[in-house]
């Protein structure tokens, strides 16, 4: 007997990766053109990024350029490596990969800051020490909110111990997205960083004394990340007063561990904090401050320091024209605390995990409160558009909403309405709709409307009266349309957005009369109006009255523009009963907006009808209080 074997070769394809780990990319100059790139070398020997703004996946040799490292510290038993990128272009999307003798890591990617004043979004919140879940719950919001940046106030761990970092870089990593686009941070120290170094050595901050200043776009805002664990005075409060006399930023923000004025009682005051830099912050203009530490939860009015007098608490009073917002104070996974220190200046406070998330344009700031826990369940932003907010994010609204909005007094922008089509409206597909829209501005004058389906630019329009044409090619969907008006200094408003729908739609619209002074008898004979009837004969009123004309006005029927009426009817409910035949006709008045009825005589004959008689021959009603479907005058 003969057996056959069947060799089988398997190749097995060996992937060589580079022995790194724990990234991080961290701002410490000019975002637009500048990026830290951090990592953990664990083995390997010459690291180097390769970088371009095409994506070769981990294809190394294919990126145009590449970086040695410029700086790497063994510091919290990790040998922190990093690479700064210089003269990238703005607001404009870079991929990399690091190699070293082992091998390549994954491919990564991040975007650049814009240079001009765009708008921008960003998240700010501190406090992350022990409680992995919310931890790793606020991280994976980032990836899915794709800030510009994130500001992180401090007491990342809780022991500042070697294993805890390594635990919060590991953590950290939930923050790259799923296309594997990094965000950028920028730290402060907190009381519970043992000194300066642990964030020096471990994000290669500008400063080994941690505070430094970040700007963003041309001068839209800066953001003063300042050390509260050093004096607040001396050569700090003189490089903060200096770099505010300096600034033209049309946003001033600031971001430190410890608050002035902590919303938890059994907390310490900032007083240091608070005498150096509460009256700078006035004086300088600085809008928006984050603080952390106290593990709750507070947004406050805009404030200003005071000493005394009525409505001053706790060394600030509201000043809603120029004061300066805080907001804060941590929970990003240390131990929640009861916010029960509020102040007569307080918006709102609470406790839970949480951090902000900051929308800045040159008009204004918007702030809201993210809940952090159901982050598994949240959907995404997308790359292009990190200002709409996804499914199931939990935005915090207590009672005085929640939005907190910082308005730019200084900036007057366009007002852009949309005119045509009218919200709601139902068109046909494959024809031509115009789309309208009126646009002025105060200061200036229009340079553009730009009109948009479904977030598609489909023109712009420079010159007055605004208006495109606009063909739907696919029916049965709805849409929305909304325009943008950009004034001759650049900046930009948006209009309402209105839903339309292209196709057939099957719709049911009902009025009832419910007001005495809507239905009414006219005498034939003399045209006196009789407005409060108890009932309404159709049409013989008795030998005393006899035959009456009758008025029917039915309020906020709503029909769309260009619908067809497919089925119509008029009901009546029974209040006597009659034997008699009648023979009845309907016309309608000739408005689409029929005026009320009035007691003037011959107020109902009076009226323009369209020619066309509805003819009705109701049956015998024969039963008191009946209205069904012989009671119904029905048109198709």
């Amino acid at each position: 007997m003969k057996k056959s074997f069947l060799n089988i070769l398997l190749f097995l394809v060996v992937t060589s990766y580079a022995s790194n780990d724990k990234y991080r990319l961290i701002l410490t100059d000019n975002p637009a053109t500048t990026i830290m790139i951090g990592w953990n070398q664990i083995s390997g020997t010459s690291p180097k990024v390769h970088y371009g703004t095409t994506d070769y996946g981990t294809n190394w040799q294919n990126y145009p350029s590449s970086k040695s490292i410029d700086r790497s510290i063994s510091y919290k038993g990790m040998s922190n490596t990093f690479a700064k990128l210089t003269g990238l272009t703005p607001n404009t999307n870079y991929y990399f990969v690091i190699t070293d003798s082992q091998g390549t890591s994954s491919r990564f990617w991040f975007k650049t800051a814009p240079s001009n004043n765009q708008r921008m979004s960003f998240i700010a919140g501190g406090d992350s020490r022990n409680n992995r879940t919310p931890r790793r719950n606020a991280n994976l919001l980032v990836s899915k909110l794709k800030p510009t940046a994130v500001f992180f106030g401090g007491d990342m761990t809780n022991g500042d111990s070697s294993s805890e970092w390594q635990s919060w870089f590991n953590d950290w990593q939930y923050t790259i997205a799923t296309d594997g686009r990094m965000f950028p941070i920028i730290p402060a120290r907190g009381n519970h960083e043992d000194s300066n170094n642990s964030i020096y050595n471990l994000f290669n901050v500008s400063s080994s004394n941690v505070y430094y200043d970040i700007t963003f776009g041309n001068n839209l805002y800066t953001i003063y990340t300042l050390n509260s664990e050093i004096s607040a005075g001396g050569n700090q409060y003189s490089w903060l007063n200096q770099k505010l006399n300096g600034n033209s930023s049309i946003w001033k923000s600031a971001q430190y561990h410890k608050p002035m004025r902590p919303h938890v009682s059994s907390k310490s005051e900032g007083n240091d904090e608070y005498a150096n830099w509460a009256q700078l912050f006035y004086d300088k203009g600085v809008n928006l401050v984050f603080e952390s530490d106290s593990h709750t939860v507070k947004t406050t009015w805009p404030v200003k320091p005071c000493s005394g007098g009525s409505g001053c608490d706790d060394g600030f009073i509201r000043d809603n024209n120029n004061g300066t917002t805080y907001v804060g104070e941590g929970c990003w996974g240390a131990p929640l605390r009861s916010s029960n220190d509020a102040k007569n200046w307080t918006r709102n406070n609470g406790t839970f995990n949480q951090f902000k998330w900051v929308f800045v344009e040159e008009s204004k700031i918007e702030i809201r409160t993210i809940k952090v826990d159901n982050a598994n369940n949240v959907g995404s932003v997308t790359n292009d558009n990190p200002f709409t907010t996804p499914s199931n994010l939990d935005v915090w609204n207590p009672s005085n909403g929640s939005v907190v909005t910082i308005i730019n007094s200084n900036v007057s922008y366009p007002e852009v309405t949309l005119t045509n089509p009218i919200d709601g409206s139902t068109h046909k597909v494959n024809i031509a709709i115009t789309i309208n829209a009126n646009a002025s501005d105060s200061d200036g004058t229009i340079a553009n409307v730009k009109f948009y389906v479904n977030d598609n630019l489909i023109q712009t329009d420079t010159s007055s009266p605004y208006s495109t044409s606009w063909t739907p090619s696919v029916n049965n969907q709805s849409y929305i349309l909304k325009t943008v008006a950009i004034d001759n200094d650049g900046n930009e408003t948006t209009s309402k957005e209105i839903s339309i729908f292209v196709g057939e739609v099957s719709k049911t619209i009902t009025s009832t009369i419910n007001s005495g002074d809507d239905d009414a008898e006219q005498y034939e004979s003399s045209g006196k109006m009789y407005m409060n009837s108890s009932d309404l004969e159709l049409v013989y009123d008795g030998s005393s009255k006899g035959n009456q004309h009758i008025g029917l006005l039915f309020r906020n029927l709503n029909i769309p523009t260009n619908a067809t009426i497919t089925s119509a009817y008029i009901q009546f409910t029974t209040d006597e009963t009659n034997s008699g035949n009648t023979s009845l006709g309907i016309k309608i008045e000739d408005s689409s907006n029929a005026q009320n009825i009035t007691s003037q005589g011959y107020n109902i004959t009076s009226r323009s009808y369209y020619n066309k008689t509805i003819n009705w021959n109701p049956n015998s009603w024969t039963t008191v209080g009946e209205s069904g479907n012989k009671k119904k005058k029905h048109q198709s």
